[in-house]
């Protein structure tokens, strides 16, 4: 893999000025050559409990205390046997199974968003307390309510030929703006392999949806205070380190970012159009400010370059 990290110089610069004794500061991450990760840690710390403390925000609403059903579904879910699978992957592939849903007030949903995504419509039965869901692909699928509050939802799974009780997790907060949320199916339509040959200009738009993606996704990890931030499973043809982005070879690029595209050739001329991008110059905040910030910045920038 090629490696271009665009934040050496930037590090450099900022140990000389702000640490003359040749010691980091506690909120930097010194990047080295083989400094790949396996996940992104903000800070140290432990894994945290089921009902994790999401920081007040004026982009959330807060579901504590929430009764109505239809209102506590929008927001993210992940299956509770899956939470630890982003502690120890952050590959492109996802290999190992993330099942989540993310359910919208105008009644769209995605699901599985780190693995093979799925996106649809749904709807809440009241009257059967089951969740109904129409995919894209004209599959069905129907999950009978058995507890749900902020945190902690309990589902059936009556797909099935016997219900399986299946438990998920959430935060108990939503974007007030649909369309901040990364997982939000306009900010994932760029994922959706078309249906015929695109145009160079439709290639580079596609390209740039997947940059703005990832800027949602950090500035989401930020407004949630994170400690561990995982690409693990969304289709790239960067990686992604501690203070820095690196290029994947052509020759490596993952099997689902290729299916983003309509076929291998203009999945490498994104990729080409990625690499030229990647090596200019950006601008780089004097202050101190820790490694996520640092990424979003040159991604915003990227994006503008786009």
């Amino acid at each position: 893999m090629k490696q271009i990290f665009i934040l050496s110089l930037f590090i450099l610069s900022l140990f000389t000025a702000c640490n003359d004794n040749g010691k980091t500061s506690s909120d930097q991450k010194e990047v080295k050559s083989d400094s790949e990760v396996v996940a992104l840690e903000e800070s140290t710390g432990s894994a945290s409990s089921n009902k994790k403390t999401i920081p007040a925000s004026p982009k959330f609403t807060s579901l504590e205390g929430e009764t109505d059903i239809e209102k506590l579904l929008c927001q993210g879910w992940v299956m509770d046997d899956d939470v630890e699978v982003l502690a120890s992957n952050n590959e492109p592939e996802g290999n190992y199974p993330y099942r989540c849903f993310y359910f919208f007030d105008d009644k769209t949903y995605t699901r599985n968003v780190r693995n093979a995504m799925e996106h649809g419509t749904w709807q809440y039965d009241a009257a059967k307390k089951m969740i109904v869901l129409k995919a894209s692909d004209g599959s069905r699928g129907e999950y009978k309510i058995a507890a749900v509050g902020p945190n902690d939802m309990i589902v059936l799974n009556s797909s099935s030929n016997s219900a399986t009780k299946l438990t998920y997790l959430a935060d108990g907060v939503r974007y007030k703006d649909k369309s901040e949320d990364p997982f939000y199916i306009e900010n994932n339509r760029w994922r959706i392999k078309p249906t015929k040959s695109e145009t160079d200009e439709q290639v580079h738009q596609r390209l740039k949806a997947f940059v703005y993606f990832h800027i949602l996704f950090y500035r989401d990890n930020l407004e949630r205070k994170e400690k561990l931030i995982s690409f693990y499973g969304f289709p790239s043809c960067v990686k992604w380190y501690g203070g820095g982005i690196g290029m994947i070879n052509v020759e490596d690029l993952p099997d689902n970012w290729i299916a983003c595209f309509y076929n291998k050739e203009q999945a490498v001329k994104a990729q080409k159009i990625m690499d030229g991008i990647i090596t200019k110059k950006y601008k780089w905040s004097t202050e101190k400010i820790s490694w996520v910030k640092k990424n979003l910045e040159v991604l915003e920038q990227m994006y503008a370059n786009l």
